[in-house]
């Protein structure tokens, strides 16, 4: 029997859902990379280190999922767009600064840890702590981290919904 990685097995699963969604003429909302970043990532924060090797528009991508619990829209993707050429630094600090300083992210204040770029006048203003929870076994694990367009995704794949 072989054994997975977690990045692995959540490569696989992304494989799957691709060729189901492929089969229904429909698209991913999300790249191969981003879904494993999603995979990877805590229920209750951000790691930036995580999204560290993204190319610019997957990074805004896993961005929106994962600070703001919801894909990118049309319109902004439209406006990001020709900034995507910039510069890593300066494309990542530019959209770090404008989702935790939007009015949207105030609602969730999901924690963003181990960013290197100052984002916010105060500190104290962009994170908010949240207590860890327990860690069930790795598929639960997986599904747990998946934002809910995902999980819901996911239950209609298994034929669940």
């Amino acid at each position: 029997m072989k054994t997975y990685t977690d990045d692995e097995l959540a490569r696989t699963l992304y494989g799957i859902a691709s060729e189901r969604m492929q089969a229904a003429q429909r698209n991913m909302p999300c790249s191969e990379e981003v879904f494993s970043v999603l995979t990877a990532a805590a229920p209750d924060a951000v790691s930036y280190p995580a999204m560290a090797q993204l190319e610019n528009p997957d990074f805004l991508d896993a961005a929106y999922l994962l600070l703001l619990g919801r894909p990118i829209d049309a319109p902004a993707q439209a406006a990001w767009q020709p900034q995507f050429e910039l510069p890593t630094q300066a494309f990542r600090t530019a959209v770090l600064q404008t989702i935790i300083r939007s009015s949207e992210y105030q609602k969730h204040r999901v924690p963003l840890v181990g960013c290197p770029f100052t984002l916010a006048e105060d500190e104290s203003q962009q994170n908010l702590l949240v207590s860890a929870q327990t860690i069930p076994p790795r598929l639960v694990r997986i599904y747990q981290r998946m934002p809910r367009f995902l999980q819901k995704l996911a239950k209609k794949i298994a034929g669940k919904e």
